[in-house]
């Protein structure tokens, strides 16, 4: 005890809690507790006059009518609210200089819409220059709040008070603009109702799968599954929900009223040729003066062709509308509905397709297959081009199935029947219009058919039922493409001859970037992120687990000593599609083959196409691997080893890819992450070479769904579309016999919003040139080169023009620039009627003696009339 004693006082004084723990032990002395006591009081009187000290030390502080010194001062300079966001903006600092400003509360009359941090703090030299304080430099705030979801619209009082770290509270002083906050009627939302529908058409396809897979005979479901599946896309389409970011267009625009409704999500501006093109130009058929005519005349001077629109495309009277099924919606329905069909039939139909050609050929349990077919429609690759992957995917996968089947069938009904689905999925195939797609799609998918007419050659019924088959196929789809043939023959003619796309360059490929199949796992990130190294749709990828099916392959063949016809097909033509991606091809082999009209960075559309046919092969074959490993430990032990080096050579190849993007891509990957993603490859990896394929897809299913589908938004299509009463008025006057035709100055919105409306405009998006209305301008047709050419047709003011009216100029390849001068250019030389013109453009136009001033709403068009 003695030594105890002694060596406590040589060490430092111990703290008061440690001296206060050991004066309260029974065994310890009567003046220790009162020594304790003692201390607590020199520390309290010394904090006392320490903080008086730090009082007096800082600002001086006014007192308030109560006689209570004030904590602080601060001023709302802003305050607004818009699309449900409250924002101020102002300054706040404490009179002690050793506090922090650190909570902030804020009422709208008599409710507290916001308690928190009051967020990082700015410099504000003005705040130091009014108060003569150079201890509030640092005051500023910016401070964005969203307003409750049930927060009523009206005028509110603000109230805005902060407390410092001290526990002093002060109320901020309000600028007379922030005295009241206005909060506006709120968007539309949803009906209860649409919400209901939304949820059951979520919940109806799920939930029957998963009882389905609780249960041993699920194989006999497979007819209620696909009920469940059509009943959703019909709950989807009768609500009038869609995944379309047209709100885009319609809310921007600014000269439009609308009846849609947003929901979930937000819209995506990576999808410009969806929002800003091909659905305006399927919704200005219905407006159009000759509703669903092949000529719509909204679309230029003399009309665009719409049967040359690809992708989903235009809904036409013709009979090549039935080979347009993503188009039917707006023969029967209205608006709402036919836009929410025009979204949603592309990806059911591209899933039901798969899910059927993976059931037929490998013979799978439903309930695998529908999880397999996912991977195809619901990839970051599909969803972030707007579903189009899926529905040009749709047609050759319904084609192949149709051929198989027709070829196994043993009546003359049942291959009449397939023969002309055959003939239709074909000729739909041929409207998408896009070779890019199409022609990888078709070498795919021909040869894969093939293929599998091999493996099943035992089981061919070759008779006449065949060439019923066969006779009405060549009848069916002949029939089509000679309908859009005979109104589109022309329009494709000229867009056959044209500078852009028609004689483009040969693609010799060779150019992808060497983390391009590895960027599909960072989609998480990179979907949701842009730079101008990437944007979302061509970040969007698949999650390719090649490697690891090489692996897998070369087991197989090893263990059977063969391999399947299939099999090897796939892997033929995955070798031609990464050859071509990352070496080239020659050119004499791009011209024969067709290849040189396929862009190397648009395959991922048949590569993951090509993986899921090898999962689905797969997935049938793991038993055997399984079997042959558990014949002996030393087997087992082997495909354990080979496995496990394939995981983590999958891994390192994906951390050196994912490492070699540019910088903004890598930061975007933070360690986290990135350790994250490699190790979920790493475990995919693993479970196919092990055999365990079904885990393998049933986790890559739900990665890629989870990674997906938040990018869609979610919104009630519009029922109605109509202008401005101001502009309905002079652009749309009762009993005109035409539509007026308006051109429009440098706005993109307002080129695709008049037509939706029914106003034709003189520039718009044209797939097929109007040469005639250029060679008007240019008879010599010297600067033909430049305007022959798929275009956005623009208009802009160009006031440097000395000794001419207009330019014409092509600013990129998909753009035609017609620049005119402002003060001398009459509209009616482009047979114009009106000309509509941003606030600042209008100020220049003015001043045109061609021109009269019709209207204007003071902040963002001026609407002029063309003198003739």
């Amino acid at each position: 005890m003695a030594h105890r004693a002694q060596a406590a006082h040589t060490m430092l004084p111990r703290s008061f809690l440690s001296i206060a723990v050991e004066a309260i032990q029974p065994r310890r002395h009567i003046w220790m507790t009162v020594f304790a006591l003692l201390l607590w009081l020199v520390i309290a009187l010394f904090s006392t006059s320490t903080h008086a000290r730090d009082t007096r030390a800082g600002l001086d502080a006014p007192v308030a009518a109560n006689g209570v010194q004030a904590a602080g001062k601060g001023f709302v300079d802003r305050a607004e609210v818009r699309d449900g966001v409250l924002t101020l903006q102002g300054w706040a600092a404490a009179y002690n200089p050793s506090v922090y400003v650190t909570l902030v509360e804020i009422w709208l009359g008599d409710r507290s819409v916001y308690r928190g941090r009051l967020g990082f703090l700015t410099n504000r030299p003005d705040v130091v220059e009014s108060t003569k304080q150079a201890l509030w430099l640092n005051s500023g705030f910016h401070l964005p709040v969203r307003l409750p979801q049930d927060a009523s619209a009206g005028s509110f009082p603000l109230r805005v008070s902060v407390t410092n770290g001290d526990g002093g509270r002060f109320d901020l002083e309000l600028s007379e603009s922030a005295r009241q906050v206005q909060i506006p009627e709120g968007a539309r939302k949803p009906s209860t109702r649409a919400q209901l529908a939304l949820a059951l058409a979520a919940l109806l396809p799920v939930a029957y799968l998963l009882l389905a897979f609780a249960r041993r005979d699920g194989i006999a479901g497979a007819r209620g599954f696909i009920a469940a599946v059509l009943a959703s896309f019909a709950l989807l389409v009768a609500a009038g929900w869609s995944g379309s970011s047209l709100p885009l267009l319609l809310d921007r625009a600014g000269i439009l009223q609308h009846d849609g409704a947003n929901f979930l999500g937000k819209a995506q501006e990576v999808r410009r040729d969806e929002w800003l093109i091909v659905t305006p130009l399927a919704m200005s058929q219905s407006a159009a003066p000759n509703p669903l005519a092949s000529l719509n005349l909204l679309h230029g001077v003399y009309g665009q062709n719409m049967n040359v629109v690809g992708m989903s495309g235009t809904p036409t009277l013709g009979l090549e509308a039935i080979a347009k099924p993503a188009s039917w919606g707006f023969f029967s329905l209205d608006l709402k509905r036919a836009l929410a069909w025009h979204w949603w039939f592309p990806f059911f139909a591209c899933f039901l397709a798969l899910w059927a050609v993976l059931r037929c050929w490998f013979v799978m349990d439903w309930r695998k297959a529908a999880v397999l077919a996912v991977l195809v429609p619901g990839s970051a690759y599909s969803v972030g081009w707007s579903g189009w992957p899926a529905y040009v995917s749709f047609f050759p996968l319904l084609a192949a199935l149709a051929a198989v089947r027709m070829m196994l069938a043993e009546g003359k009904l049942a291959a009449g029947w397939w023969g002309m689905v055959l003939g239709w999925s074909a000729a739909g195939f041929v409207l998408v219009l896009y070779p890019g797609w199409q022609i990888p799609l078709a070498y795919l998918m021909a040869l894969a058919t093939l293929a599998q007419l091999w493996r099943t050659r035992s089981r061919w019924s070759v008779g006449t039922a065949q060439v019923v088959g066969a006779v009405l196929a060549v009848l069916v789809g002949g029939a089509l493409l000679g309908a859009w043939w005979g109104d589109a023959h022309e329009a494709i003619r000229a867009l056959g001859q044209t500078v852009y796309p028609g004689q483009r360059s040969v693609e010799l490929g060779g150019y992808v970037e060497p983390w391009h199949l590895s960027k599909g796992l960072a989609n998480l990130v990179t979907l949701y992120a842009s730079s101008q190294w990437s944007i979302p749709s061509d970040a969007a990828g698949s999650l390719y687990l090649l490697i690891p099916l090489a692996v897998a392959t070369l087991l197989h063949v090893v263990i059977k000593r063969s391999i399947d016809a299939l099999v090897l097909v796939l892997w033929a033509f995955i070798a031609f599609v990464l050859v071509h991606m990352f070496v080239g091809i020659p050119a004499w082999l791009a011209r024969v083959t067709l290849w040189g009209k396929v862009p190397a960075f648009r395959l991922d559309v048949a590569l993951v196409l090509a993986q899921v046919l090898l999962l689905g092969y797969f997935m049938q074959e793991a038993a055997a691997l399984r079997e042959w490993a558990e014949r002996s430990r030393a087997r087992a032990s082997l495909l354990q080893a080979c496995a496990a080096l394939t995981a983590a050579g999958f891994a390192w190849i994906n951390w050196h890819h994912l490492t070699a993007m540019p910088v903004p891509m890598q930061d975007w990957l933070n360690p986290a992450v990135l350790a994250l993603i490699l190790a979920g490859a790493a475990w995919l990896a693993y479970l196919v070479v092990r055999g365990r394929v079904w885990s393998a897809v049933a986790i890559s299913a739900a990665w890629t769904l989870a990674v997906s589908l938040p990018f869609n938004p979610l919104q009630q299509a519009p029922q109605h579309v109509q202008l401005l009463p101001e502009l309905q008025s002079v652009l749309k006057p009762p009993g005109a016999s035409a539509p007026a035709r308006v051109a429009v100055v440098n706005q993109d919105l307002w080129v695709s919003a008049l037509p939706v409306t029914g106003v034709g405009v003189v520039n718009s998006f044209f797939y097929d040139p109007p040469l005639k209305f250029w060679r008007e301008l240019d008879p010599e047709g010297r600067q033909e080169q430049v305007y022959n050419r798929y275009q956005f047709m623009q208009i802009k003011l160009e006031p440097e023009l000395a000794g001419e009216d207009f330019r014409i100029s092509s600013p990129r390849m998909d753009a035609v620039t017609l620049g005119v001068q402002p003060e001398r250019f009459d509209f009616a030389k482009v047979k114009a009627d009106f000309v509509l013109a941003t606030m600042q453009d209008g100020e220049s136009l003015k001043r045109n003696l061609h021109l009269q001033l019709e209207k204007t709403d003071g902040a963002n068009w001026t609407l002029f009339r063309v003198i003739p």
